[in-house]
């Protein structure tokens, strides 16, 4: 049977549970990274006025969004299976608590991206199509609705900060996986957690602190998916070992 048993916690772990997370997580920054290539949206995102026809013209938005969206919820899949794994350890409060803050994040991205994905872009559009005596109203509807994405955006990088702030401590606690494996999520998660407050204060301003950050989700997503296959490899090879006993 596809399980392995955890030699720190004594749990039994499912190796397709290992696997699919160490898949997710290799595909999640690579799906994302090309949802963005199809993005747009003009160089400073705080400059509404500006930004709102690249939204209105883009006939790709919605799919580009449902596109990120695939990507983020393969990332949480990979951050997901680790947290399982870890249930049955010396880890397993900061695991359990993990698992819950990844869900909200997962939730609150998701209406985000309904947001800034199809509400955003019908915002656009009446804008642009609105009468010169009605264009002010027009931008400030936009404006609110923008705000509410901030919000969202905001709340959704803090908890994945979170997720991954509880992923290094259980990884350290734990120590069934790399330490620097925890280390390494403690500092993208400190990251994300920052960028979630600035943009909550300063709305989308964070050019540079949003790519360094994003850069080092994906860099550790990729660790993380061969952190969880070597240990399903190494699951399976005593399975196999047990069997001929």
């Amino acid at each position: 049977m596809g399980s392995a048993q955890d030699g720190v916690g004594g749990q039994m772990v499912e190796q397709p549970l290992l696997q699919a997370g160490a898949v997710s997580a290799a595909l999640g920054p690579i799906v994302v990274f090309i949802a963005g290539l199809f993005h747009g949206g003009g160089d400073d995102p705080a400059d509404l006025a500006a930004t709102l026809p690249h939204y209105a013209a883009n006939g790709r938005w919605e799919a580009v969004h449902i596109g990120q969206f695939l990507g983020f919820a393969l990332m949480l899949g990979g951050l997901v299976s680790l947290f399982r794994s870890l249930e049955g350890g010396r880890g397993a409060a900061a695991a359990r608590l993990g698992f819950a803050t990844a869900l909200v994040a997962i939730a609150t991205y998701a209406a985000n991206q309904a947001v800034d994905g199809v509400a955003i872009k019908f915002v656009a559009g009446e804008w642009l199509r609105a009468p010169a005596a009605e264009k002010g109203a027009a931008l400030r509807v936009a404006g609110a609705v923008r705000h509410v994405e901030i919000g969202l955006s905001a709340f959704a990088e803090l908890t994945l900060g979170m997720a991954l702030l509880l992923a290094g401590l259980a990884i350290a606690v734990d120590r069934v996986y790399p330490r620097w494996l925890g280390w390494a999520a403690v500092a993208t998660g400190v990251g994300w957690a920052t960028l979630g407050l600035l943009v909550a204060h300063d709305g989308f301003t964070q050019a540079g602190l949003t790519m360094l950050v994003g850069a080092l989700l994906a860099l550790w997503m990729l660790a993380l998916a061969v952190s969880l296959w070597r240990r399903s490899t190494a699951a399976t090879a005593r399975d196999r070992a047990a069997q001929t006993r």
